[in-house]
């Protein structure tokens, strides 16, 4: 009978276990194409924000403050049309890896220590350049994976220097497909598409705004609100931040942190994310009632 019993017991338990787990190769597609969508949380507690950043006119790279931007390049005519794909790096060259451009003051490494916090989240901004008018289908850009790397090693200041992993960039494994990825020995701490997320795309439209003639470069679009417990490292530890991208048609795909410590973020911007986030709250707290 007690055999019985735990058989039971067993069944139950992977039963209920197997109603909660996630599919690792479940697809989740996240629609970012107007000022108050919102995505997620996916699996891992990721949420994704339009991240409009309208309050000046002002445009242009110096004014985003990026440090990482990708361009078409060499992934659009190795691994297809409208394909991108690279990371942050020191290195001077053009397209370094794969689509990534120069490193100078905005492609460049990052410390750990730089990223700043949001209401428990590290925030990451997208500002990306399409061709096209602002709602049109041909502005829009996907995300098809992100994958971030934190360690101490000096040589995650410029992986290319080792001339290893594919086509000499240090990154190893199979492009546009996360399972196998890694940088100079080391996997992501965090990637879009795991096992807690399954295959996660991130549809965005690249010129949201709320003002006409405030849209395009200069304005991020995506915000990528990571809850702190899933990224640690210490300050000096290297920060590397790999996006893939598919769609891609024209101009950089530029990232920079929500919140830098040596630049104080607009105040609006900063309303705007919590009124979001408690929003956000809100409406899974009344979910969870039901």
């Amino acid at each position: 009978m007690r055999t019985l019993i735990l058989a039971v017991g067993l069944a139950v338990g992977v039963l209920v276990s197997g109603l909660f787990a996630r599919d690792a190769n479940a697809i989740t597609t996240i629609n970012i194409l107007d000022i108050g969508d919102s995505g997620g949380p996916i699996g891992d507690g990721t949420r994704f924000v339009a991240d409009p950043n309208p309050t000046l006119p002002a445009t242009g790279t110096g004014v985003f403050q990026p440090f990482l931007r990708i361009g078409a390049g060499n992934g659009a005519l190795v691994y297809g049309h409208g394909l991108e794909l690279g990371f942050n790096t020191d290195a001077p060259a053009n397209d370094i890896n794969f689509d990534t451009k120069d490193g100078s003051n905005w492609t460049r490494s990052v410390l750990f220590g730089e990223l700043g916090t949001i209401s428990g989240y590290y925030g990451l901004s997208l500002d990306a350049n399409q061709t096209s008018c602002p709602t049109c289908l041909n502005n829009r850009i996907t995300i098809t994976d992100m994958q971030i790397y934190i360690g101490s090693d000096p040589a995650l200041a410029n992986p290319e220097a080792t001339n290893t992993g594919v086509n000499g960039t240090g990154y190893t494994g199979t492009v546009f497909n996360s399972s196998d990825n890694g940088l100079l020995g080391l996997p992501p701490v965090w990637t879009l598409d795991s096992a807690a997320n399954g295959d996660v795309s991130v549809i965005l439209q690249a010129s949201i705004c709320d003002s006409n003639g405030q849209c395009g470069s200069g304005h991020g679009d995506l915000g990528v609100l990571i809850p702190q417990n899933l990224l640690r490292g210490s300050p000096t530890d290297y920060f590397v931040l790999y996006t893939e991208y598919s769609g891609a048609n024209d101009g950089f795909e530029e990232w920079r942190f929500f919140d830098v410590p040596t630049q104080v973020p607009e105040p609006s911007t900063l309303l705007l994310l919590g009124s979001g986030l408690a929003g956000l709250r809100l409406w899974g707290r009344k979910r969870m009632r039901r």
